[in-house]
């Protein structure tokens, strides 16, 4: 590659580099190359026919919510028409008990915007509950609880501390205690298990809360993380998907990239950050070709350890390199993340009980409602290891329930999600083996809850596993699909570290981002806008979000109810 030259040189091309790259340049006005290893762009915004030919699966990020893309829908009108659109099930988070053939279905926000219909079936178990989930929710809807949100979401740490921000968090005080949700020290000490225990008296609501929060990346098991159980819960409600497949998202972004004049360079790994006087003046490729950058570095996508690769420890410096090196990784995270190509979609048995059960996105499958499996497979995982087959808990979807684009005609796509051990507790030959043990497994758990999901109803599977994750360098060495453990101390100012969780490095004009970043584990727009906003306060740059109309949080919030909206007036549910 001859040499080149650009305003802002962007490392990686998974969804936090588009992201910054979008406003670096339309709003900031610079020539930016994006520099990819892979053959394509995107990262965990994929879509592959990998179970058979036409059918459809995600094999990284599969669940979408609406506050995802907010600045993107604000600061790019025509992102949403170039195929950033998400669209949610009829029923957004359920589980099937097969004890005694129940479920519950939590309805989204879509076809439940009061959440009435999932308090109706709340109430089937605990009328209690279904109190409390309408009083939640209305606590949820609020702008102040909404503002409080987005401010945790779309601003680097550091700004958090400011007093406009604190002054938002008293604000929604007073509406949490009216809605009988008391962030007391107990309550801020406890885990999400304990909360959920505080807050609700229906095992069955108690499970499907969980199990979502397994999804969010969180053990429910953590302590200290009581209180952002609150959210989680009421994320149930809010659960999305990519219409036409998640890499649609990255096909949005490039189009309006390229209309900007931004060059992509794929095959491109890159070696090392040059360094020059103190400061980062570009990078040299792996085949020994240098890339100037006039302004900055940024490398979006990398892992904390390929950081420290590129820049050498050294230069990070001692303690840095040591935290780094020690960084959590199987605590949660590490998926067995299969996709079955079907003839027919799952026929629940507990549809009896409910039938929209058969039009839910994130559907647990459990023998009963009792949390105490959700600990097993958890803490099994963290021991390296697969729980006993009675204790499995996956999640299943099946999109081609609501979007025809994901199977042929009169065909389905379903895939799955559950705790494995780590890529790098395994050998190959293990994982091989493992692999196809765990595809009848499973099967043999989904038979039970669904008749029809049997070997002959499987016309083709891909074994996805956190071995495979490898294929993507920065989720290496352990398959973590969120590259690390959003523990307490691997969360928000603590993420991946708290000298570099404000997207800056030890070296002048190198900054970073990605999933390793706040909030990590996800595939929406924070990262890279909060890279963003970092480096336009150091250097000055255009910000949007203090143009006129633009003032945040609520003009996020916005556009977070606008995108409910559009997937609600754009696209009609699918009849089975």
């Amino acid at each position: 590659m001859a040499d080149l030259t650009f305003d802002a040189v962007v490392c990686g091309g998974g969804n936090k580099a588009l992201v910054l790259a979008m406003y670096l340049s339309r709003y900031a006005g610079l020539s930016v190359g994006v520099f990819e290893r892979r053959h394509e762009i995107g990262g965990g915004l994929a879509t592959e026919e990998t179970a058979a030919p036409g059918f459809r699966g995600n094999p990284h990020a599969n669940l979408l919510l609406p506050w995802y893309y907010a600045p993107l829908y604000r600061d790019f009108p025509e992102f949403w028409d170039y195929g950033g659109q998400i669209d949610q099930y009829p029923v957004g988070m359920g589980s099937v008990f097969l004890k005694n053939n129940t479920c519950l279905c939590i309805y989204s926000e879509k076809e439940d915007p009061t959440q009435e219909k999932s308090a109706k079936e709340i109430a089937r178990f605990s009328e209690k509950d279904a109190e409390t989930w309408l009083k939640f929710w209305k606590l949820w809807q609020t702008d102040e609880m909404q503002s409080a949100q987005i401010d945790t979401l779309f601003n680097p740490p550091e700004w958090q501390v400011q007093p406009e921000f604190l002054n938002r968090q008293i604000a929604v005080y007073p509406k949490m205690l009216e809605a009988g949700f008391e962030p007391d020290s107990m309550l801020l000490a406890a885990s999400p298990k304990r909360a959920g225990q505080e807050w609700f008296e229906s095992q069955e609501l108690l499970y499907t809360m969980l199990r979502a929060v397994v999804s969010y990346v969180t053990n429910p098991d953590d302590v200290q993380l009581g209180a952002t159980s609150y959210g989680m819960a009421m994320t149930m409600a809010t659960h999305g998907y990519a219409r036409g497949g998640t890499h649609q998202i990255a096909h949005a972004m490039h189009q309006i990239l390229v209309q900007s004049g931004v060059k992509f360079y794929t095959h491109s790994e890159v070696a090392k950050a040059i360094i020059e006087n103190g400061q980062c003046t570009g990078i040299r490729l792996i085949d020994g070709s240098e890339v100037r950058a006039r302004k900055f570095v940024v490398t979006a996508g990398l892992s904390a350890w390929q950081l420290l690769e590129m820049v050498g420890r050294d230069v990070m410096g001692a303690k840095i390199a040591r935290r780094i090196d020690n960084l959590s990784t199987r605590n949660i995270g590490n998926l067995m993340w299969y996709t079955f190509a079907l003839h027919e979609a799952p026929k629940y048995k507990a549809a009896s009980f409910n039938p929209d059960i058969n039009r839910c996105e994130w559907l647990g499958l459990t023998n009963e409602a009792n949390v105490e499996h959700i600990s097993i497979e958890c803490n099994s995982a963290r021991m390296g290891k697969f729980p006993p087959i009675e204790h499995y808990n996956p999640v299943v979807w099946c999109h081609s329930l609501a979007d025809p684009a994901y199977a042929p005609d009169g065909k389905h796509t379903a895939q799955c999600e559950m705790q494995g051990p780590r890529a790098s507790d395994l050998t190959e030959a293990e994982w091989l083996r493992v692999k196809n043990e765990y595809a009848d497994d499973l099967l043999k758990i989904w038979q039970k809850h669904a008749p029809n999901m049997t070997w002959d109803n499987v016309i083709g599977v891909d074994s996805n596993s956190p071995y495979d994750n490898l294929r993507l360098k920065n989720l290496a060495p352990h398959g973590n699909f969120a590259g690390i453990d959003r523990t307490l101390w691997q969360q928000g100012a603590n993420r991946p570290t708290p000298e570099l969780a404000n997207h800056r490095t030890p070296v002048k004009n190198l900054y970073c981002t990605g999933g390793f970043w706040p909030i990590g584990g996800n595939a929406s727009a924070e990262a890279g806008y909060n890279c963003y906003k970092t480096i336009a306060n150091d250097l000055n740059l255009p910000k949007p979000w203090q143009e006129p109309g633009k003032e945040e949080p609520m003009s996020l919030v916005q556009a977070t109810r606008w995108c409910t909206n559009k997937m609600r007036e754009s696209f009609k549910p699918r009849a089975l």
